[in-house]
């Protein structure tokens, strides 16, 4: 399929970044919101991606001026009628999405394909309001979508392969690395990574180490930065948000940490609102090695909850596996589920979230048995959030060190 003409619904972080990638391509892009306060904001910041190119002498002002001007704003849906395909990247909210997609089904051609951007919702739910099922799927950016390599490929319960292959393909023409992930809560790599930011919430709240110690820890195993930069990061909000979603459909193993709500009632949401974890000022982003501050009413708030009977009656010391494992056990019932093929998970892990090592190189690095037997032993500390995933037990039963031993793809995966 030749994408010439594109449009994204929703000019908000999100939806400028996804705008600027297809600009890039050569695409024409109209990039749509509810408010021209808001598409002229989402215009300004695509202007401000062009200009730091420029700046940084990665792109000539020529190029970019050229590639800026392929992108339109707009309130409404003219336009729409001869769009090859649309990006929605509107609120986190259903009811949003579908009265959004079932407007695009009347707006726009038979051929166009419908994409959502959602982090976790359901692309079936989602495509089940317009008459071409067969042609709707997630196709889930990354923040910041000009930057970041990754972008989840999400079919639907009808969307058709020809859809699939079709999009994967124009994300490698515009420098993307799609990774096909079956449709499930959080898809993958939020999946994945929730376990691991919760867990570290837990940590925290037992006193066994603070949140420098584990920061620390998690940037020595390879992640980019540790769980608490990246909670202040990306909004203690948001992330409660998630958590709260993925519970919800997963059960006990998800189970939220008690400090994540007790932050988001005090209004201590990260950097936007100038306290997390630790403090910051607004406005300003942090440098990589800037000194943190601790913020001061964090202390109260762990205490309040070990008070209040949240904390486990004993503990192991902490380790850097304590909140390495759930994260490699969520991708091992992934991989059980049919979800994503082993082989997928270190890409999109390294390429989503900037892991410099493989997920998966702890059972090439450990084996398979001994990251069963720490399952087992942080499962009779800590509970449910530890249960082993049934395909681990059965990888050590049938003597498999790691996944490069097998021939074939295991059973359980596509």
């Amino acid at each position: 399929m030749n994408v010439r003409k594109a449009a994204v619904v929703g000019a908000g972080t999100m939806g400028a970044g996804i705008a600027c990638v297809l600009s890039q391509g050569g695409i024409e892009v109209l990039l749509k919101d509810v408010q021209q306060d808001f598409v002229d904001r989402g215009l300004a910041n695509i202007k401000r991606m062009y200009d730091s190119r420029v700046k940084k002498g990665t792109l000539s002002q020529q190029d970019a001026d050229r590639m800026s001007a392929l992108v339109k704003g707009t309130t409404s849906y003219d336009g729409f009628e001869d769009v090859d395909l649309v990006i929605e990247a509107a609120l986190e909210e259903i009811e949003i999405k579908t009265e959004i997609f079932k407007e695009l089904d009347k707006r726009c051609p038979a051929r166009a394909i419908l994409a959502s951007n959602t982090s976790a919702l359901s692309i079936s739910e989602i495509a089940a309001c317009t008459k071409r099922p067969e042609k709707v799927l997630g196709l889930h950016f990354f923040n910041p979508a000009q930057f970041m390599k990754l972008v989840e490929v999400i079919p639907g319960i009808r969307t058709s392969n020809e859809t699939c292959h079709e999009m994967a393909e124009l994300c490698k023409k515009l420098g993307k690395t799609p990774v096909r992930v079956e449709e499930c809560p959080g898809f993958l790599v939020n999946r994945v990574l929730f376990p691991y930011l919760n867990e570290a919430l837990y940590v925290l709240a037992e006193g066994i180490a603070d949140a420098e110690t584990i920061d620390k820890a998690a940037v020595e195993f390879g992640l980019p930065m540790g769980p608490f930069t990246l909670f202040d990061m990306t909004g203690i909000d948001v992330c409660a948000h998630v958590t709260n979603f993925l519970y919800q459909e997963y059960g006990p193993r998800f189970e939220p940490a008690p400090i994540l709500k007790a932050l988001v009632e005090k209004g201590f949401f990260g950097q936007k609102s100038g306290a997390g974890f630790f403090m910051h000022a607004r406005g300003a982003v942090p440098a990589k090695d800037e000194t943190k501050q601790m913020n001061p009413e964090l202390p109260p708030l762990l205490q309040a909850a070990r008070g209040n009977g949240h904390a486990v009656k004993r503990s192991r010391p902490f380790e850097v596996y304590r909140i390495i494992l759930p994260m490699f056990n969520e991708a091992i019932y992934a991989i059980e589920e049919g979800v994503v093929r082993p082989e997928d998970v270190d890409v999109a892990m390294e390429t989503g979230t900037g892991l410099k090592r493989g997920l998966l190189s702890l059972a090439r690095d450990k084996g398979f048995a001994w990251v069963l037997q720490e399952m087992e032993t942080y499962h009779q500390y800590y509970g449910e959030r530890f249960r082993p995933a049934w395909l681990l037990r059965k990888l050590v039963r049938g003597g498999v060190h790691d996944f490069a031993e097998l021939q074939k793809t295991p059973v359980g995966a596509r």
